[in-house]
């Protein structure tokens, strides 16, 4: 037995993704369900500032092809344009409908979040790239790590709700291996290496997924390829710089608040999709989440995380871990109706959401 949706659900129509592993959503999806693996020894134009050697080795995840010679606002501007012109083709939206619709963009948080002039920047030159100058003034940018494209997602669902639009793109762009990032990590003895067993193996990715409400799905035929419901978002007050041991308290209230919006609270849920990544705080932190959220689940249930495939892709991860989970559902591999996805960024936001499949006859608001 499912819950199937509420009526506050809002669906998911399209998914665009550029990964390690598959320039579009759907080759992306099925390497990582597959789990194949495109990690490598990164070349000098990755090479850490003041690290001559490569002794022990640095191991990432680049987009070989398409990210080389690009840098910064540029390659950020490069993966979002290939992800949302494949989320486009996948949605089957042109150009003048998709220059109507708001874009809620996740980037990275903390000391490597842009000003507002590089925002425009940025926004500018999406627009300038996919010849849709009226989409600038559309994009909103969340730079909040990890979990900031469920942050996006909970305030465009409430808009969506509100009658304020109809349709809303979500998603999340970032690269862990450009110079200084890698720098940065590897200085914080966060890089998985020879050396340390125990880090992130750093990737770079671009994911998107299109959501609208059920009339406006209904109206365009469009293909709903999950229900998705009760976005939550928290604050963790313990970061993984203080030293301290966290005990979950940030995920475990995300992920409550999702759940308690459900009228069966997720009770059936049967894979959980997380951005674990290989630290050990976020292991931690997820192992004592669990009997504080999730002991009232009545079966047992799997963990996926995209990182094992892809590596840290991080203010992409939780957009990723949508349109993994949306494509496993619709595709009918997730071996459950009922998905929980959740991640963590850096500097202490916590998000979830949930979502369910709408494969079954009858299964919509």
């Amino acid at each position: 037995m499912t819950g199937g949706p509420q009526g506050g659900a809002v669906s998911v129509t399209g998914i665009g993704m550029v990964t390690s592993v598959g320039f579009g959503a759907y080759p992306a999806c099925a390497a990582i369900r597959a789990g194949i693996v495109r990690m490598s020894e990164l070349d000098k134009s990755q090479r850490i500032a003041g690290r001559p050697s490569w002794k022990p080795p640095i191991i990432g995840s680049p987009l070989k092809g398409l990210t080389d010679g690009y840098f910064g606002l540029g390659r950020w501007t490069r993966m979002t344009v290939d992800g949302l012109r494949d989320l486009m083709v996948n949605a089957r939206l042109g150009g003048q409908e998709f220059e109507q619709l708001g874009i809620y963009l996740g980037l990275p948080s903390g000391g490597r979040g842009i000003s507002q002039e590089r925002r425009q920047q940025l926004a500018a030159r999406i627009a300038q790239w996919l010849q849709l100058p009226d989409l600038q003034s559309r994009i909103r940018i969340y730079s909040e790590g990890h979990a900031s494209a469920l942050k996006a997602l909970q305030d465009a669902v409430t808009q969506l709700q509100q009658g304020r639009f109809t349709q809303a793109v979500i998603g999340g762009v970032d690269s862990l291996v450009e110079p200084e990032r890698l720098t940065q990590l590897w200085t914080e003895g966060r890089l998985k290496t020879d050396e340390n067993a125990v880090g992130l193996i750093p990737g770079e990715a671009a994911a998107f997924f299109l959501v609208e409400s059920p009339v406006q799905a209904r109206r365009r035929k469009a293909e709903v390829l999950a229900w998705l419901e009760a976005p939550s978002v928290a604050h963790e007050p313990v970061s993984p710089a203080s030293g301290q041991p966290c005990n979950g308290l940030g995920l475990g209230r995300a992920i409550s608040t999702t759940l308690a919006g459900l009228t069966d609270r997720g009770a059936h849920t049967g894979l959980i999709l997380s951005d674990l990544n290989g630290e050990l705080y976020r292991a931690e932190e997820f192992s004592k989440m669990v009997p504080r959220a999730l002991q009232h689940l009545q079966q047992p249930w799997r963990l996926w995380h995209p990182a094992d495939c892809i590596g840290d892709t991080g203010a992409a991860s939780s957009a990723i871990a949508v349109c993994v989970g949306a494509r496993a559902l619709a595709r009918g591999y997730a071996g459950t109706d009922n998905v929980l996805v959740c991640a963590s960024s850096d500097e202490g936001l916590r998000g979830s959401v949930y979502l369910r499949s709408a494969r079954k006859e009858g299964a919509r608001p």
